[in-house]
């Protein structure tokens, strides 16, 4: 996974945003999955319910440069 990670990420005008929903994702994983910052392409909900309430957040993080 780490890998393909990498070779997504050095693509050109690509940003990765990692999404992870529930209790059982690995935050670590999903920080190194996302563009840096980690902290701004990481969004974390508890359940799929819960997306609805992220949809700002959502396309804030996906379409800034």
């Amino acid at each position: 996974m780490q890998l393909e990670a990498d070779k997504l990420k050095s693509l050109t005008r690509t940003k990765v945003v990692a999404l992870g929903i529930g209790g059982e994702v690995s935050e670590t994983e999903l920080k190194y999955i996302a563009s840096a910052p980690a902290d701004r392409n990481v969004i974390l909900v508890q359940d799929f319910s819960s997306l609805s309430a992220m949809e700002e957040q959502l396309i804030n993080t996906s379409c800034s440069g």
